[in-house]
């Protein structure tokens, strides 16, 4: 039976498109354009979204048939070593090989170039979204988390949501470092653990529960909606008592900031799916599919571009239509190259399965 959720697949499609924009408006749009226009409060807004994409990812782990312990582990190492990679890419081979880097981004670290070994290392080991998803999985197949009851899944969920801002900062004397990566307060990690692997928890329980029901989609959305609406109430009240300690700052949320944003995307998925999933089968529809199956190599490939073309267009230097225009640029170049890279790899497979002449 094909367990595949079109809703998931289109949100998560949309994420590699938002993403796109944010990345391009973080590096390229000038401090006044993101902080201070409507234009930079929209994009930002849309950058809410990373929860939908880390439930996406519970749901979709949920609904797949390789979740032993051994193979979860070796994904999520797979994808630690693809996220630093990427960040050697991203910083290293810019600031070091190619000597491209606007002195500008490197002084928004209050650093001075040349940079030394210590200051590229704190770069190349900063924790994004992809160091998150390997760490997840690492600790999924740990603790094999496939032999939990549903029920224990999200109280776990429950937990780290609300034990997050106590545990905050928090320091392993032998690996601080790691300490970093499930209870960050700094921008070496952005997306540490503690709170954020609630929302893949979150997509997990979905998951259970969608599987549970004979895979009715109806009855899934129907939950997401009705949870949604009770997350997004109780987050809401949360932040209005007390705003700037669960919300202030996106990155490092505590208990009422991700409480609040998990319930805001369960509604837009609910929302998705009963506006747009199953009536329209247009170009945007297939390019948001092709998205959705691409997801993790289209995220490595935006960034390392975005990155690399600083060097052509500064950093925090753009007004509103080069930014626009840098936008359209990057996404179209993200799936370009994205397209040549599978070219490449179907071109080395067929090398590689070539039959071998009988002698």
């Amino acid at each position: 039976m094909n367990t595949r959720l079109k809703t998931i697949d289109l949100a998560r499609g949309a994420s590699v498109f938002i993403m796109i924009l944010v990345h391009t408006l973080w590096m390229y749009s000038s401090t006044a354009l993101q902080s201070e226009s409507l234009f930079g409060a929209v994009i930002h807004i849309l950058g809410k979204g990373t929860a939908s994409f880390l439930v996406a990812m519970g749901l979709s782990m949920a609904l797949s048939r390789r979740q032993t312990p051994l193979l979860l582990i070796k994904r999520g190492v797979q994808l630690l070593l693809l996220a630093y990679l990427m960040n050697a890419a991203k910083f290293w081979l810019p600031i070091e090989v190619f000597n491209t880097m606007p002195e500008a981004f490197i002084n928004a670290y209050g650093w001075q170039s040349p940079l030394s070994a210590g200051q590229l290392q704190f770069m190349v080991l900063t924790g994004d979204i992809l160091q998150l998803a390997g760490v997840s999985l690492v600790l999924f197949g740990a603790l094999n988390i496939a032999r939990w009851k549903t029920a224990w899944i999200a109280f776990l969920a429950i937990a780290i949501a609300l034990v997050s801002q106590f545990v905050r900062g928090q320091q392993f004397t032998l690996s601080p470092y790691i300490s970093d990566l499930f209870f960050a307060n700094n921008y070496q990690v952005y997306f540490p653990v503690f709170p954020w692997i609630s929302a893949i928890l979150t997509g997990y329980v979905l998951g259970r529960l969608y599987i549970n029901s004979q895979h009715n989609a109806a009855y899934l959305f129907s939950v997401c909606a009705k949870l949604g609406a009770a997350l997004l109430v109780i987050g809401s009240a949360w932040l209005f008592i007390d705003f700037n300690g669960q919300f202030g700052n996106f990155f490092h949320l505590n208990g009422g900031g991700i409480i609040y944003l998990i319930g805001l995307n369960l509604c837009a998925l609910a929302l998705i799916e009963y506006v747009f999933a199953n009536k329209f089968n247009g170009p945007i529809t297939r390019a948001l599919l092709y998205a959705s199956k691409h997801v993790t190599a289209l995220y490595v490939i935006q960034w390392v571009l975005i990155c690399w073309f600083m060097g052509v267009f500064g950093y925090h230097t753009q007004s509103l239509v080069p930014t626009l225009c840098l936008m359209a640029l990057m996404s179209l170049l993200t799936f370009a190259v994205h397209k040549m890279y599978l070219q490449i790899k179907l071109t080395l497979l067929g090398f590689k399965q070539k039959p071998k002449r009988a002698a």
